[in-house]
């Protein structure tokens, strides 16, 4: 699914207009009229029984609220209040103000009457139409009580095309923000809805067609994108009858040491999982009894020329977790170097990076940080990543030269000007192992081919989409242990492959 940044639904809207003759007015009207058969579908008991409240800003956001509240009142909703809250500063507002009173439609004006804020209190339900994708700076003064009152209403609130106070492109709430119930979206989703907070604030999303021609649509240079559970199907490697394991690829991790021995068993343990034909694990640890958790890995103790000891040759690479951040690691990353197969660098392996100056790495290699890691590579602070994941991680594979997968929530790709979000996944990943076996799923894809990218996306999918399933069977956030993810693989991945999935 394409996402179109503030600048570029701009852009979208203006070629509409300018090349393919789409009038603003005939835009706002079909965004207006769309939006109120999707509200009617979607909330028509409540229309029913109690008032409907559409809250307009001065903006166009405003016009298109408007033109809902016409078409509701058309339709035979007629308890039915609009609020402005200022004196409409587009044309086409003021336009559809002056339609709305020909019309007949109670509107109160809260510049003129701001106690009669008060009166949304007894809505059934509230279109908020306040700010739009236009809004780049903190709410504040009056709008910050109309979006508090609005939000202290215990009834369903929709949002038109995007939440107001959410910044649209990097999901920061701007000061305050209206917390919706379902926000629908007009020709394409917003980055916003995906990360930081806006998944709490957007609620459930429809994204409705308006008219922008499809040309338009496909031929502005979007550069934000969802990953889907239908491509999770299609890039998941396919199983001929009469395949042998050595079709699906050699894994080699090398993960583990000592003290965190735990780390290169979960890894081990998951690219087999991911089907991977062969798993070598090379540990900084002499073998124990440990190793029989993974009885199906050849295992060797970690030397210099580690690449000469496999018994054949790797087809992807993981290298991290568990694996100490010394002379060592640099020495096996360097050594890594000279492959022509995908590698994955994963938490000791980013770390030592930084410290012994690696970067920039080979371009078909990954890096899979969380924002703590990150951190480090860029030399800002988690709480700077936090605030705009898709720009960080962009930088972060400028600074690499190679594909970044920002773990957290949502989870974030990017590469060479694109940038993937992943929407799948939960607070129930916050716990340790659950990365290392991430980076085992990815590197048990990458082992059978494919492209860097769509691998790691379908790894991080499969990954959140565990946690989530994890939640939905009534299971507590706190108890999903990283094995668990695992153990629970096999199941989803059959469902995904069969199509039983939704």
């Amino acid at each position: 699914m394409r996402l179109a940044t503030r600048n570029q639904s701009q852009e979208i809207d203006e070629l509409s207009q300018k090349v393919y003759g789409l009038s603003a007015e005939v835009l706002m009207e079909a965004a207006g009229a769309t939006a109120a058969r999707e509200l009617e579908q979607s909330y028509y008991p409540e229309l029913k029984t109690g008032e409907l409240a559409v809250v307009c800003g001065p903006g166009n956001n405003g016009g298109d609220g408007l033109v809902l509240a016409r078409h509701m009142h058309s339709a035979g909703f007629r308890q039915l209040t609009v609020y402005i809250t200022d004196t409409p500063s587009s044309s086409l507002n003021q336009q559809n103000l002056k339609r709305a009173e020909l019309h007949g439609l109670k509107i109160i004006n809260l510049k003129q009457s701001p106690e009669k804020l008060e009166k949304l209190k007894s809505s059934n339900l509230i279109v908020d139409a306040i700010f739009g994708i236009g809004l780049n700076k903190p709410v504040e003064g009056e709008y910050l009580k109309f979006i508090e009152m609005v939000n202290s209403c215990k009834v369903p609130k929709v949002s038109l095309d995007v939440p107001s106070g959410l910044n649209c492109d990097n999901g920061v709430v701007l000061n305050n923000c209206i917390k919706a119930t379902m926000t629908i979206s007009f020709g394409l989703a917003k980055p916003g809805f995906f990360v930081a907070q806006g998944p709490q604030y957007t609620g459930r999303l429809r994204v409705v067609p308006i008219g922008f021609p499809f040309e338009c649509l496909r031929g502005v240079a979007t550069s934000h994108f969802l990953f889907t559970e239908k491509l999770a199907r299609r890039y998941l490697p396919k199983r001929k009858s009469t395949s042998n394991k050595s079709d699906f690829g050699h894994a080699l991790v090398l993960a583990g040491s000592k003290t965190a021995m735990g780390a290169g068993i979960l890894s081990a343990q998951s690219a087999f999982r991911m089907g991977a034909g062969f798993v070598s694990w090379i540990c900084k640890s002499p073998m124990t009894i440990d190793f029989l958790k993974t009885p199906e890995a050849f295992y060797q103790e970690y030397q210099s020329d580690f690449l000469n000891q496999l018994h054949k040759p790797p087809t992807a690479v993981l290298i991290g977790p568990g694996f100490g951040v010394d002379e060592k690691t640099k020495e096996a990353i360097e050594t890594l170097k000279s492959l022509d197969i995908p590698v994955v660098l994963d938490a000791d392996a980013i770390t030592c990076c930084v410290k012994f100056n690696l970067f920039p790495l080979p371009k078909h290699w990954i890096l899979t940080p969380h924002a703590g890691e990150l951190s480090r590579v860029l030399n800002v602070s988690p709480q700077d990543i936090e605030a705009d994941r898709y720009a960080c991680a962009l930088k972060a594979s400028k600074v690499t030269g190679c594909t970044v997968l920002l773990k957290g929530f949502r989870s974030v790709l990017a590469y060479d000007e694109r940038i993937m979000v992943i929407p799948t996944g939960n607070v129930a990943l916050a716990k340790a192992g659950t990365g290392d076996v991430l980076s085992g799923f990815l590197v048990g894809l990458l082992a059978q081919g494919g492209e860097v990218l769509q691998k790691a996306a379908t790894a991080s999918y499969i990954h959140g989409r565990m946690a989530d399933e994890w939640v939905s069977m009534g299971r507590d956030y706190g108890s999903l242990n990283a094995h668990d993810l695992s153990d629970h693989l096999p199941n989803l991945l059959g469902r995904l492959q069969s199509g039983a999935l939704f």
